[in-house]
C-alpha cells in the first residue's frame, strides 16, 4: 500500500464519520412533535375555554392577555411533554413573545395584536385535532 491510497482511505475514513456525526446531530435536534402526547379530552376543552377567555379580554387589557397567552401556551407544551428549553420552543413563539416585548416596550397595541395572532397560530398547532372516542356498536336486533 503506497502513501496514496493511504490518504484516500483516511479521507474517504474521515467523510464517513463525518456524514454519521451530522445525522447523530441532527436526530437529537429533530422536532419533538413527533413525541407529543395527546391531550385529553378534558384537557384540550379547558385550554381551548382559556384561549376564549384571553381573545376577549384583550379588548380590554391587552398587555395581560397576551401575558396569559403567553402562559397557557407554556403550559400546554409543558402537558404535552414538549421540552420547554428556549431552543426547542416553536419559532413562532419565540416571534411572539418578540413582538410582545416590542408592544410592552413601545406601548403599542398593534404590537400586541400581532403578538396574540402569533399565540394563535401556534395555540392551533399545540392543541392538535380533537381527538374522538370510537363509538362501539351496539348489537342490532331485527324483527
Amino acid at each position: 500500500m503506497d502513501l496514496t491510497t493511504l490518504v484516500i482511505d483516511v479521507v474517504i475514513f474521515l467523510v464517513v464519520v463525518a456524514i454519521l456525526f451530522s445525522i447523530g446531530r441532527a436526530w437529537r435536534a429533530r422536532p419533538a412533535r413527533s413525541r407529543l402526547v395527546p391531550l385529553r379530552p378534558e384537557a384540550r376543552s379547558r385550554y381551548a375555554d382559556s384561549w376564549n377567555r384571553i381573545e376577549k379580554r384583550f379588548m380590554d387589557a391587552p398587555e395581560e392577555a397576551v401575558t396569559e397567552a403567553d402562559s397557557l401556551i407554556t403550559a400546554m407544551l409543558g402537558e404535552r411533554g414538549h421540552p420547554l428549553g428556549g431552543d426547542r420552543l416553536p419559532r413562532q413563539l419565540h416571534s411572539a413573545r418578540r413582538k410582545l416585548a416590542e408592544g410592552q416596550k413601545r406601548h403599542r397595541t398593534e404590537d400586541l395584536r400581532l403578538a396574540l395572532l402569533d399565540y394563535r397560530a401556534v395555540f392551533s398547532q399545540v392543541i392538535g385535532p380533537e381527538v374522538r372516542e370510537p363509538v362501539a356498536e351496539g348489537r342490532r336486533e331485527t324483527a
